[in-house]
């Protein structure tokens, strides 16, 4: 009787889901939401907070907030956790920079229709609005950039020395 050796193998996704996974990966990914989801916060609902207009919507939106870049960061450690054997292929390049920048497209439009949605659509849009229109898709970018680098950071260091 033959043993396939595929079936000993896991698969794949599973390999690079376990390397994500792994405890470094999610401790950065919590420092990495803790500290970037406080800018985003201050970013897009720290006027309010400051002005005394909290409201039941700017206390969901504060508390769902860290948790965009905490799936960022997870999603672009996934995304750079390639099938390689050798950690130097993982170091982040410019796949990783278009990843980033796909998923800071698809990623930065949602938290700015989250944010900015109501004034979009009403047409009220102050030119602090438009700063932060422009600058929230940069934070996808970087907190994926990040993933990215912790993916290979995690590689390295599961290497065996040398």
């Amino acid at each position: 009787m033959a043993i396939d050796a595929h079936a000993a193998q896991p698969a794949p996704w599973r390999k690079r889901l376990a390397a994500v996974f792994s405890g470094q990966v999610i401790r950065k990914s919590i420092i990495a939401a803790v500290l970037v989801g406080s800018l985003l916060i201050l970013l897009n609902q720290g006027d309010l907070l400051f002005s005394g207009q909290i409201t039941g919507r700017v206390i969901i939106k504060s508390l769902i907030t860290p948790l965009i870049p905490f799936c960022v960061t997870m999603l672009g450690a996934f995304l750079n956790s390639g099938s390689s054997t050798r950690p130097e292929d993982l170091r982040p390049g410019w796949a990783a920079v278009r990843r980033s920048l796909i998923i800071a497209a698809i990623v930065g439009s949602v938290i700015i229709v989250v944010n900015q949605g109501d004034l979009i659509i009403s047409g009220n849009i102050s030119p602090l609005t438009r700063f932060k229109i422009g600058i929230t898709p940069c934070v996808p970018f970087c907190v994926s950039l990040y993933g990215a680098y912790l993916a290979y950071r995690n590689a390295l260091a599961s290497q065996p020395p040398a």
